[in-house]
């Protein structure tokens, strides 16, 4: 049995009690002046198309709640559904129910679990927009009382668009006309009964009730969201059996889009649109990318022809002078993608960070030909060791660089200071704390960072040391053709062209003899460098050819050894490049 104190956080049914006879609408309205931090972003409810770079539709989302619009009213069947499986009392209450807080505080007791968790619909549009999950007496009365200013400033049509909105429903679908489309390829118009009870019955737990990872226990959650809206009067006993009858029909998941690219796309234009709090858009967006449809699709095939089943994938290619992504795979199959490997997974940089450490040696005066003894070296504790047990002895930064020694960027970072070493890191754009000032791996990239995040900084030395920010958008238009945001490509010097170019003659030699010979095309010059973590845990190539900086990780998600070189993710790299015949 849980303890009490679980109880009390995760049912609050006494605090609901208590703060819901106290706080009342008319308590609010004449004594309390509460402002939540920022305002519901209007921005989350517009509908887009999002086109590749050659103008075709990557995706589109032509319906979405205006919470704004009183005279749009919400599909009868969506409605009924939602507060027959989420909150029945919706109606009745003032944004917190204390009746059904109670029902579920005794629910629990009697099972002595948590069956229930008592929040309303109103309780969680507040969490999904003002708030987050945090599990505290804390963040659930502030809950409480957004929920309230809620019920009293907005209608409850207005709440349950705002709900419908943001809910998340498994899929990378994030509301009901995202999930409507993912799991069904429809409009919310067009949807079913048995559709509707279907993504309504998501709510609490779209992973575990997914049709895709368990049909017949999507059905029985089904089922129990149709008798709910029979018992409740919102459909007749005839509709009720006859729905019971019908079978899912969800879209094959080969046919579902890459989600988490589309994700990273509308994320970016949040960012970029709604930086003004109090911009709010009324209007259709066409949303122009710079992802490259043919590469797109090429790269996607790669990863699921050339590794064994298991072993995932991601990649990014940026176009240096401009910062734009022209192609980003998230995994290997887009249709089961509910994390994106390319912007969120932070693995172990291993040797690609290694450009950091000489870059350093550059700037402080060395030359390419300047030598350090690349022998076993100790300091205190830590004894690092060379690939394969190779070392040099004294050894140029350009022979260095090209075999791929631990112990040569170390000493760099241990003459010249890690905290060194960290601000230069941090200026190129990959993530490194100031704490690891003191943890010498960091100089072999024993600390981690995203693809996009270290196949930026090697766009940075493809660009003759200048920093672009990456952006996945060229520019967004209002359905009329109003353009509302635009790429201005604003630079900033990182690094002395002189030190960019050095740098790539190091890259170049590491392609052309060293450990990147794998990712080599015959007659161009590639400019490039492989990483490959403690037993091969994940496997890097970063490389640049033209204008085009492309980086892949391979690994397995749990974390265990592949049992491949870093030779395979330079494979990848040169078949990925010569396919899309740059």
């Amino acid at each position: 049995m849980l303890r009490f104190k679980h109880l009390i956080l995760l049912s609050s049914p006494i605090l609901f009690i208590f703060v819901g006879l106290f706080f009342t609408n008319n308590f609010i309205k004449n004594n309390f002046n509460y402002k939540p931090n920022y305002k519901y972003k209007l921005i989350n409810n517009f509908s887009y198309e999002i086109k590749y770079s050659q103008d075709k539709i990557l995706s589109k989302l032509s319906q979405k709640f205006n919470i704004k619009d009183e005279k749009e009213k919400i599909p009868k069947l969506i409605k009924y559904a939602f507060i027959s499986a989420e909150d029945r009392r919706f109606f009745k209450h003032n944004g917190v129910d204390i009746f059904g807080s109670t029902r579920a505080f005794i629910n629990n007791i009697q099972s002595g679990s948590i069956r229930e968790g008592g929040s309303t619909i109103t309780q969680q549009a507040s969490r999904l927009v003002f708030l987050n999950n945090e599990i505290s007496i804390t963040r659930k009365i502030k809950e409480i009382i957004i929920s309230i200013i809620m019920d009293y400033k907005y209608s409850k049509n207005q709440i349950l668009k705002i709900y419908l909105n943001e809910i998340y429903l498994g899929e990378g679908a994030k509301g009901i006309n995202e999930a409507s489309q993912i799991y069904f390829g429809k409009l919310i118009s067009e949807l079913t009964l048995s559709e509707v009870a279907m993504l309504a019955g998501l709510a609490p737990a779209p992973n575990f009730y997914s049709p895709y990872q368990n049909y017949d226990l999507a059905i029985q959650r089904r089922d129990r969201i149709l008798k709910l809206m029979y018992l409740e009067g919102y459909i007749d006993k005839l509709n009720y059996e006859n729905t019971l009858l019908e079978k899912i029909k969800v879209i094959n998941k080969k046919n579902i889009k890459d989600q988490m690219l589309i994700n990273f796309i509308l994320t970016q234009v949040a960012n970029k649109i709604s930086s003004d709090i109090n911009y709010q858009i009324d209007d259709h967006l066409i949303i122009n990318s710079s992802i490259e449809k043919e590469w797109q699709n090429k790269a996607q095939k790669l990863s699921q022809e050339l590794l064994p089943e298991g072993l995932e994938v991601s990649l990014i290619s940026i176009e240096s002078d401009s910062g734009l992504i022209k192609t980003m795979i998230s995994g290997r199959y887009p249709e089961y993608n509910q994390f994106n490997r390319a912007t969120s997974a932070i693995r172990p940089l291993s040797s690609t960070f290694k450009i950091i450490p000489y870059c350093l040696a550059l700037l402080e005066g060395k030359n390419l030909l300047d030598t350090y003894d690349d022998s076993p070296t100790c300091w205190e504790n830590y004894c690092p060791k060379n690939f394969s047990n190779f070392y040099q002895g004294e050894t140029t930064l350009i022979e260095s660089f090209k075999n791929s020694s631990n112990i040569v960027p170390i000493k760099i970072s241990y003459q010249f200071g890690l905290k060194k070493i960290v601000n230069l890191a941090n200026k190129f754009g990959i993530k490194y704390k100031k704490d690891l000032s003191s943890y010498l791996p960091i100089a072999i990239g024993a600390y981690g960072d995203s693809l996009l995040n270290i196949t930026n900084a090697y766009s940075i030395i493809n660009n003759k040391g200048q920093l672009i920010k990456p952006s996945v958008i060229k520019d967004i238009k209002l359905k009329k053709g109003k353009i509302i945001w635009e790429n201005k490509f604003v630079t900033s010097k990182i690094i002395d062209r002189q030190i960019a170019n050095k740098l790539n003659y190091l890259l170049e030699n590491s392609v052309e003899g060293g450990t990147g010979l794998a990712a080599s095309i015959e007659g161009r010059k590639i400019f490039g460098k492989t990483g490959t973590s403690d037993q091969n845990k994940d496997l890097w190539f970063i490389g640049s050819i033209k204008n085009l900086t492309t980086g892949i990780w391979i690994g397995f998600d749990d974390n265990r050894a592949t049992n491949f070189s870093s030779g395979t993710s330079a494979n990848f790299w040169r078949t990925y490049i010569k396919s899309i015949n740059i």
